[in-house]
């Protein structure tokens, strides 16, 4: 009895985890879409929370928005924070980025 309840909860919560992958692959790739269509305000919206969860790509666009003040108000702290940690995941513009603001933050 307790074997078929772990298999129906099983069977239920894969379709559920698939669905929540997808929507944040979707998300993604609606957010990359925006900021290259450079309709950042969207593309802040849809890539701010993916760059929360770890996301590089979407980290590294983050911190491009709020270094031009694209989709944001500027704030070079933020932009420092964001492509620092993309950088330290290695997505390659961050990495590159990282090399021209340097290793501190920003002094005021």
């Amino acid at each position: 009895m307790k074997y078929k309840f772990k298999l129906i909860i099983v069977i239920i919560l894969i379709p559920l985890l698939v669905a929540c992958i997808a929507g944040g692959a979707l998300s993604l790739r609606q957010g990359i879409e925006s900021f290259r269509g450079q309709d950042y305000r969207r593309a802040f919206i849809r890539l701010k929370p993916q760059a929360e969860k770890g996301q590089p790509d979407a980290q590294y666009a983050i911190g491009y928005m709020y270094y031009y003040g694209q989709g944001v108000v500027e704030d070079r702290d933020k932009a420092w924070f964001w492509i620092h940690m993309a950088a330290r995941l290695g997505q390659p513009d961050a990495v590159e980025a990282v090399k021209i603001l340097g290793s501190a933050p920003p002094v005021r």
